[in-house]
């Protein structure tokens, strides 16, 4: 009896408790489903937004070291784009021109040469640099896949002819500017430009000078032609005018808020080996003064006359090329330069009164002493440097022209020439 209905018991039990294990065991599953769900969504949300933020493009800032030519002294900058969808690897470079123009010399002095931004392949580019010995360091920057899109967007459409052109300025729109303002057009106050020089620190002859310090001619020569203007001091973005203070002020720069570079490294190491070089036009202005100073006092002085003709004139012509870039150029760089006041264009008139007795002469000798004297301790308060090389040339000027302020016979050598 007792056998029966334990049997019983079990046998209702099981019909209770079957149903019971079923529904739980469907509710589990279903959780479990619904937490499977969730984490899959989860991991499937990050998958698509890591994929967002992944690019096929990739946008690097190149930088190129000097070279040993005037052109390349200051290096140079590019942009390079990797596109591993397309499978390209192109330089973006702001810094060519038209060579073959026929008035390509006429519109390069004058500053009305068009430079424009032309597209080459990244192997090609660099060969150019690799022959010549020059570094390039690659700046990687740390864009996301739509800023990328942008920049690569703004490339492209500044490829179009009616857009590639640009008038190029040295100081304030080059290659090297270029690059900064795709930045700034495209992000706005996004993008922040690193610091790494204080406004007003430094003027952009002192920063040239360093770049042209063994190329002294050449350095001579631009010092005369430009103005106070280049004496004026940098601000820290104009400094970008210049490739490696780019380089600089994008390693210390941010977009939204984090650096924008994410990566740098040297592509190819800097091979000129440059070697102090003599300051030779200082040298030989003071060779020259001293040989006619010593001519001066020696039985030879009398010849000394042809050398005055000749000095006059080139100081004249020298005055005429100062007048013209300021006058007939597009440079602003060379406007009011002050070394109109010793390298004067009447020099060449003066010059063919110097083997004639002219009262004209004396009056020239005699009032262009006194302006030179002025200058000269104008030159202590004037905004634009005052160039040591020229010193020699200046006591030359001086001391020849007090040979003429006053009646001489020491003509007699060239009368026969008139």
């Amino acid at each position: 009896m007792k056998k029966n209905n334990i049997a019983k018991a079990i046998t209702t039990g099981k019909r209770l408790l079957i149903p019971l294990l079923v529904g739980f065991r469907g509710k589990l599953y279903s959780l479990f489903v619904l937490i499977f769900s969730l984490i899959s969504t989860a991991n499937c949300q990050s998958s698509t937004d890591s994929f967002k933020n992944q690019s096929p493009l990739r946008i690097s800032l190149l930088t190129c070291g000097s070279g040993e030519d005037l052109y390349s002294v200051y290096g140079h900058s590019a942009i390079r784009v990797v596109d591993s969808s397309a499978m390209t690897d192109i330089v973006y470079n702001y810094g060519t021109f038209n060579f073959s123009d026929p008035d390509f010399y006429l519109k390069f002095t004058r500053g009305k040469l068009l430079y424009y931004v032309n597209d080459e392949p990244f192997d090609a580019f660099m060969n150019i640099y690799f022959q010549d010995g020059r570094s390039v360091y690659e700046q990687v920057l740390n864009l996301k896949s739509a800023d990328a899109q942008t920049v690569n967007d703004f490339l492209i459409n500044n490829l179009k002819e009616e857009n590639k052109y640009y008038k190029y300025d040295f100081l304030f729109d080059n290659c090297s500017t270029r690059l900064k303002d795709i930045f700034t057009l495209s992000f706005g106050k996004r993008f922040q430009l690193g610091h790494v020089i204080a406004d007003d620190s430094m003027s952009f002859r002192t920063v040239l000078n360093y770049y042209e310090r063994n190329i002294h001619w050449e350095r001579f020569g631009i010092n005369l032609l430009l103005s106070n203007q280049v004496d004026d001091k940098m601000t820290n973005e104009q400094s970008t005018f210049l490739p490696d203070y780019l380089m600089r002020a994008f390693a210390v720069s941010t977009l939204d808020g984090s650096s924008i570079v994410k990566e740098t490294m040297q592509l190819l190491p800097e091979k000129n080996n440059t070697h102090s070089a003599t300051n030779e036009p200082k040298l030989y202005g003071w060779f020259l003064l001293l040989a006619v100073l010593l001519i001066s006092f020696s039985p030879m002085k009398k010849h000394l006359i042809y050398f005055d003709v000749l000095f006059f004139l080139m100081l004249g012509l020298l005055g005429f090329v100062i007048m013209f870039m300021w006058f007939g150029t597009e440079h602003t760089v060379c406007a009011w330069n002050r070394n109109l006041l010793w390298a004067f264009p009447l020099h060449v008139v003066f010059a063919f009164l110097i083997p004639r007795e002219s009262t004209k002469k004396i009056m020239y000798a005699k009032y262009t002493s006194m302006l030179l004297v002025v200058s000269m301790f104008y030159s202590l308060f004037a905004q634009q440097e005052y160039i040591a090389e020229i010193t020699p040339i200046l006591i030359l000027i001086l001391y020849r022209l007090s040979k003429y302020s006053k009646p001489s016979m020491n003509n007699m050598a060239f009368k026969k020439f008139f």
